[in-house]
């Protein structure tokens, strides 16, 4: 290249880096909220497990992930007594929850029951899309 227009050339570089980043600060940022929204998760002791009660909407189709962590209260404090990852599900508005929400359900049946005690349901869900933030819901297991 030469040499008189290398200066010339990394201004016009940095001018359009700067248009770039501006327009990409003005563009709205997506929200989960969009696509998927979870308003409560709720867990209920029945027996040696739980039934769940799950309020949640699906407005636009989206991939996503999910982890289940079951933990239960020890003298030292909360242990994972089970995990149950998914792979990416297509969650569309159209799919409903069945009733009632077993936790052997809930986890794919990897963590079918609970110990006596305490016990907490965290229940994560990971968007496929880049940008968009996890949700995460704890339930407290009520007696």
């Amino acid at each position: 290249m030469n040499d008189g227009l290398v200066f010339p050339f990394a201004i016009a570089l940095g001018v359009a880096a700067m248009g770039v980043d501006t327009a990409v600060s003005v563009l709205p940022k997506a929200d989960l909220d969009v696509f998927f929204e979870v308003r409560s998760v709720e867990a209920f002791r029945d027996g040696d497990s739980a039934t769940l009660v799950v309020d949640r909407s699906i407005y636009r189709p989206i991939h996503m992930a999910f982890t289940v962590q079951v933990m239960s209260m020890t003298p030292q404090g909360w242990q994972e007594i089970c995990t149950a990852p998914s792979n990416n599900i297509l969650y569309e508005p159209t799919r409903v929850l069945p009733d009632p929400i077993t936790l052997d359900w809930w986890t794919w049946g990897k963590c079918a029951t609970i110990p006596p005690g305490l016990v907490k349901i965290v229940t994560t869900w990971d968007p496929e899309p880049l940008g968009l933030p996890s949700v995460t819901m704890i339930a407290e297991v009520k007696e």
